[in-house]
This record gives structure tokens, C-alpha cells and sequence, in this order.
């Protein structure tokens, strides 16, 4: 807060937060700017005749067997077969926009594209209601201008769609912390279930969240209360999630929560291939039809090569224990360097495009890490400091998560987009702490934080 000093007056003109409604249409506008860069993007590095490869091959094929009735399936050398290799959230979005305009792979992606717009839009809501409004601003115009963000948006990939409902998730929890009542836990319940079907990643993260809203927070209501809301953001995941599982047991006879890609996930990092090449080290590869996993795999099922597979990844794990140290290290490295670039990562724009020759003369994302970093770091620290600062801990909560989460698996920029929001959330706080600093000093104010003053 910001006090008057006993000499100075107009302390009023001191505690205005930047105006969020000079312009009505901003949200308009922040969502046309941010579309129009990421489908720029798209169109200089893929372009309109693009073609799916890699994983984006895999949600395309389910996506368009949807949309032409094949089921959730993909497709082998006899036809279409039920899968759940992939989560349904992607796919089930994108079938749609297939039936609609073809097999058009361009179009899902400017799909993508719009799903990433959509993203600082949200993402200003969300800070405007916990940060304050001057944040809420800055939040949204950092999201749709953020270098990784505009790149993931040109793909078919989870990452971009997951970034959308991770957030929403995150507002309509701090909404129901805010003011608890059964509907917004069960409300929250269902987007964190919504989230996990689109990144099975997100699936512990709603417990995470309720010890969050029960000790450090401390939910505004007691006993069986607290007890009941709890439940009832836990019974909201079940909700989402318990059909697919019950839909992947019948089509699979397993049991399968989400997909089967979590072994196969674990195997591509946790592997001598990969740890045994400095080049790698750190990262993950597609040990599928590599030698000896391929001759395992052959003639298993589906479940059963995921099974394998994470056995596999535990058997080296327990096999390389006194490096778990470094593995870790250079997880983390990867996960969060300022660099586009970690070594083994491979092309990700389309051979002598425009986007590849600009890539050749600077690293965007190296600049932008420079300008950015310690802004973040400073608005976490004026965040937390604060007389809310457990309440504005939830992203960073969930930052923290998602970055242990990178020692199992690997290290990675696509692992890292879905928290890009939400260290945008900590730049913005750091940009308004900054500017609300010298306003106080100009004007003579004495900003307090925590119970504390300084000028």
C-alpha cells in the first residue's frame, strides 16, 4: 500500500493503478495482435501446404479418424485401431474444424494459433484479478508477444491448447479460494480434469492445489466445510476423467487413466542412448525403433510396450544411481535455458523458410530471456514478500512443479510452455512493483509491503 508522507499531499494520485478500461475493446485487441503473429509465425515457418510429422502426424491422424467416424484411433497396416496413446482433449478439438474444411492439416493449425491468442486474453483476466489491474495489463501483452509462445502456436502439439486450460483452471481456482462455495469446487474440479485430458501431466496437480488451499492459504471455511469443498474439487476431476478411463478400459482392457505414452515418455529420456551422448544429455529420443527396444517392443500391444517401456526406464535409473545428480542437472538445463537452442533438438521450422534464415541471425528467445528473467524474479520476490503473498503463490506453485517434473522426465522447451503464462504473471508484478516504486519515490510516498516501509 502507499501512505502519505506528512509534508506531501495528493497521496490519492499515488495509489492509482493503470486505467484497464482507456481503450473498451483491449481484449479485442490483444487477441487480434497475438493471432496475428502466431499465424504470421505459422505461415513463414511451416506454410500452407505443411505437412504433420513427429507427434503432430499422430493427434492429426486421431483427429481426422474422428472427424471421417473411425473412432479415437490410429491408423496401422490393417486399418484404424483404438488408441489412447495420445490424449483426447486436442484430437477431439480439432475433428471438428476437419469435418468442417477437410483434411486440412494448415487449419488446424491456425486453430492452434487461435487457442494461443486466446491465452494473454485470459491470462490478463487472471492477473487482473489476483495481481491487480496495472499487472492484468502488462501480463497480457507479455503473453502475446513471448517468443516461445508465438512459436509453440504453429504446431499441432497439446502444449499451446494445455497452456489455455491450465490457466483457466488456475483463475477458477483462485476464484473459489476467494470465495468458497460447493459450485466453484466442483467447477474448479472439472477444468483441472479438463486439463489433465489434454497433458496427463496436470493429473496430480489438483491435489497439489488442495493441500495449497488447506495449509498455506487456509480456505475460508472450517471443518466438515473444508472438508466437502475439497472433495468436491477432487470429485470435479473424477467427473472429467473416470469416463475416458472406464472408455480406455473397454477399448484397451486396461487399466489406462489417460494414455499409454507415460512409459514410453519415460523410456525416451531415461535411456544409455540419450545419457550416454553429450549432445543429448539431458533431452529424450524416440527409442521406439531403435535397437535393442525395437526387437522388445515387436509383436506387444500397445499397454504392453508402455508397460515395458517404463520398466525399462526404471531398470536404468536403478542401474545409474550415483548420477542421478547430474541427469538432474542437465534436465534442468535444458528445461530452463535462455537459449532456442539446447543440442539435439532438432528443426523446427521448414528447411530455407523465412523463419529459419531469421533464426540463423539472432535467437529471440535469448533476448527476450535476458529482458525478462529478472524482471520475474523481482515480481516473485515483491509478490511473496507481501501482506498476500501466500495467496499469490499459486503459480509459482505450480512453476515449481512443473520443474521437478522435468528431472523425471527430460528437459525441454515444450515442457517448459505451459508455465510461460505464468512466469509472464511474475514479470508483469515485477513491471508494476517497479513503476509503483517510482511513482511513491517521485511523489514522496512511502510504499508498505508486508508491514514494512520503504521509499
Amino acid at each position: 500500500m502507499i501512505e502519505r508522507m506528512p509534508s506531501e499531499p495528493r497521496a490519492s494520485r499515488a495509489r492509482k493503478a493503470p486505467a484497464t478500461g482507456a481503450f473498451p475493446y483491449e481484449g479485442l485487441l490483444l487477441f487480434a495482435v497475438a493471432f496475428a503473429l502466431r499465424a504470421s509465425y505459422a505461415w513463414f515457418a511451416m506454410g500452407p501446404n505443411a505437412t504433420p510429422s513427429s507427434d503432430a502426424a499422430s493427434y492429426d491422424a486421431v483427429a481426422w479418424n474422428l472427424a471421417r467416424g473411425a473412432g479415437f484411433a490410429l491408423n496401422g497396416a490393417s486399418g484404424p485401431y483404438p488408441t489412447a496413446f495420445v490424449p483426447p482433449v486436442l484430437p477431439f478439438l480439432t475433428s471438428p474444424l476437419s469435418r468442417v474444411v477437410g483434411h486440412q492439416f494448415f487449419a488446424a493449425i491456425l486453430m492452434q494459433c487461435a487457442i494461443g491468442a486466446l491465452v494473454p486474453v485470459l491470462l490478463a483476466n487472471f492477473v487482473r484479478h489476483t495481481f491487480g489491474p496495472g499487472a492484468g495489463r502488462f501480463a497480457g501483452w507479455i503473453a502475446a508477444v513471448n517468443p516461445l509462445m508465438v512459436f509453440f502456436s504453429g504446431y499441432l502439439l497439446t502444449e499451446t491448447t494445455f497452456s489455455f486450460f491450465l490457466l483457466l483452471a488456475l483463475f477458477a481456482t483462485t476464484e473459489w479460494v476467494k470465495t468458497p462455495r460447493a459450485g466453484r469446487a466442483l467447477g474448479a474440479g472439472v477444468l483441472w480434469g479438463v486439463a489433465a485430458l489434454t497433458r496427463p501431466t496436470a493429473l496430480p496437480l489438483p491435489v497439489l492445489v488442495a493441500l495449497w488451499a488447506w495449509v498455506p492459504v487456509g480456505l475460508a471455511a472450517g471443518g466438515r466445510e473444508r472438508t466437502k469443498q475439497l472433495a468436491l474439487l477432487l470429485l470435479g476431476v473424477a467427473l472429467v476423467v473416470g469416463p475416458w478411463t472406464l472408455r480406455n478400459g473397454a477399448k484397451l482392457g486396461a487399466f489406462v487413466p489417460v494414455t499409454t505414452g507415460g512409459g514410453r515418455s519415460l523410456l525416451d529420456a531415461n535411456n544409455p542412448i540419450v545419457w550416454d551422448d553429450p549432445a543429448q544429455r539431458g533431452g529424450a529420443t524416440s527409442v521406439y525403433g531403435l535397437s535393442p527396444y525395437a526387437e522388445a517392443f515387436a509383436g506387444k500391444s500397445e499397454v504392453e510396450i508402455d508397460r515395458l517401456s517404463g520398466d525399462m526406464a526404471k531398470a536404468f535409473l536403478r542401474s545409474r544411481t550415483a548420477q542421478w545428480a547430474p541427469m538432474a542437472a542437465a534436465k534442468l538445463s535444458r528445461f530452463w535455458r535462455l537459449t532456442g537452442e539446447g543440442g539435439g533438438t532438432g528443426a523446427w521450422s521448414a528447411g530455407g523458410s523465412l523463419a529459419s534464415r531469421m533464426r540463423g541471425l539472432f535467437d529471440p528467445l535469448l533476448v527476450w530471456s535476458v529482458l525478462t528473467l529478472p524482471l520475474a524474479l523481482w515480481g516473485a520476490w515483491s509478490a511473496l514478500r507481501g501482506p498476500r503473498g501466500r495467496f499469490l503463490s499459486l503459480p509459482l506453485l505450480v512453476i515449481a512443479a512443473f520443474t521437478l517434473g522435468s528431472i523425471v522426465y527430460w528437459g525441454s522447451l515444450r515442457l517448459r510452455l505451459p508455465i510461460e503464462p505464468l512466469i509472464a504473471v511474475y514479470v508483469a508484478a515485477g513491471i508494476d512493483a517497479l513503476l509503483l516504486a517510482g511513482r511513491a519515490k517521485r511523489g514522496g510516498f512511502t510504499v508498505i509491503e508486508g508491514g514494512r516501509g520503504r521509499v
